[in-house]
């Protein structure tokens, strides 16, 4: 495979700039970051294209954050084909198959086809920004590269298969590293083979003027009366990372004060029978309603229809789920790990601290009995994600470390 590698990377003909613009690259799209900043870079009139594998998870397609997609729809089989006459996508993006869904067995010369021309695509910039998996090939282009980590950081540590072993080199290899989660800082900080002084920290870019206050009541009466309490958590079930099933034994004690409350979690991921399964021996399974992934625009719905969000409980930051609840006006519960949130943003965020289930039960209490406070910490949280989290600031913040990467 290494060969293979080498033997591509001196065979591709390199890019040669021709003017002064910087033609930046952002590839890949892992949970729609990669659209997230693109969009207010092509506001402030950059040269950037966004690079989308249209073979890769349905929830890292542009169409599921901005595509307006009425009927349900999986986003393990969803094919960029069902959703091109719900939305017409920017100019700016470039679509392309990386035939993830075939082996190399199965496929070796279109794959190696595919790989060859992800190659060529990059060479076309003067600079890339690669989301998860795009450092792994990045490296071997030619072209300097900036690397966008979420928190794929937390499973390079110490897995010795290739493609890690891959991808920590291209961490190596990479001008500087954008990260977004808080937590990670302590990995970073870790790792041997990265120098500290090419690890950022820049916040998730949320766009308040599409994550806002909306009215929801017609979904919202499908669930509970208009004086009852509606909860709602978006994360995927997975007990190790998200500690739902802390979330679900609290709500079972809530339940006992609050009978006519209703819970929506979103159902999927590794551990979602087993949520189920502790939902029945609990005895709530009728007060939970459990649905599939949904697209950003039906999300925006939910977080509005809600009294409270539940993000997640263990590893002490956030995803885009927690700041997206919160720039639509609602008070969110998760556990966040205040000294990586203090030196990430200087100040603790409107968010009541729920490490464990104890504390997720007494706040809920807190926030269910309180309407002016539920109504206190919306308006704060907005403010808080809108000044923290705004995607011209954070946008200017990626421009900055692309420019360094070229100069």
């Amino acid at each position: 495979m290494n060969r293979i590698i080498i033997s591509i990377r001196i065979n591709v003909a390199h890019y040669s700039q021709v003017n002064n613009s910087m033609r930046m690259f952002i590839l890949g799209n892992m949970a729609n970051d990669g659209y997230a900043v693109a969009k207010p870079m092509w506001e402030l009139n950059k040269d950037v294209d966004l690079g989308i594998n249209t073979s890769d998870f349905g929830m890292a397609l542009p169409e599921w954050e901005d595509a307006h997609i009425k009927n349900e729809v999986d986003p393990y089989k969803i094919e960029r084909d069902q959703l091109r006459s719900t939305w017409k996508a920017p100019k700016r993006v470039r679509y392309f198959n990386f035939q993830n869904k075939t082996s190399w067995r199965e496929n070796f010369f279109g794959k190696m086809k595919a790989y060859i021309n992800v190659i060529r695509m990059i060479r076309e910039y003067d600079v890339i920004e690669t989301h998860v998996p795009w450092a792994i090939y990045a490296q071997f282009s030619g072209i300097p590269y900036v690397v966008y980590d979420a928190g794929w950081i937390r499973y390079l540590q110490n897995d010795t298969g290739i493609r890690n072993k891959l991808a920590r080199r291209g961490y190596s290899k990479a001008k500087s590293i954008i990260f977004t989660n808080p937590d990670t800082w302590e990995i970073f900080e870790k790792q041997k083979y990265l120098p500290q002084e090419k690890i950022h920290f820049v916040p998730f870019a949320i766009d308040h003027n599409k994550y806002k206050p909306a009215d929801s009541t017609d979904l919202r009466s499908k669930y509970v009366k208009e004086d009852d309490i509606l909860l709602f958590s978006p994360s995927r079930q997975s007990w190790a990372e998200k500690g739902n099933d802390k979330m679900i034994r609290a709500y079972a004690r809530f339940l006992k004060q609050y009978p006519n409350s209703k819970f929506v979690i979103v159902s999927w991921s590794i551990d979602e029978e087993n949520s189920k399964k502790l939902a029945r021996s609990l005895g709530i399974i009728d007060n939970i309603i459990w649905i599939k992934p949904v697209p950003k625009i039906q999300l925006i719905q939910y977080y509005n229809a809600s009294d409270i969000i539940l993000d997640q409980f263990v590893l002490g930051s956030w995803g885009t789920s927690t700041p997206e609840a919160m720039s639509c006006g609602k008070p969110v519960l998760m556990f966040y790990k205040k000294n990586h949130i203090l030196r990430a943003f200087g100040e603790e965020p409107p968010i009541l601290n729920s490490p464990g289930e104890e504390d997720i039960y007494s706040n809920l209490l807190k926030l269910a009995k309180d309407a002016d406070l539920r109504k206190d910490l919306g308006k704060k949280s907005r403010e808080w994600v809108i000044k923290t989290h705004s995607p011209v600031l954070v946008a200017s913040k990626h421009i900055q470390i692309l420019e360094d990467a070229l100069n």
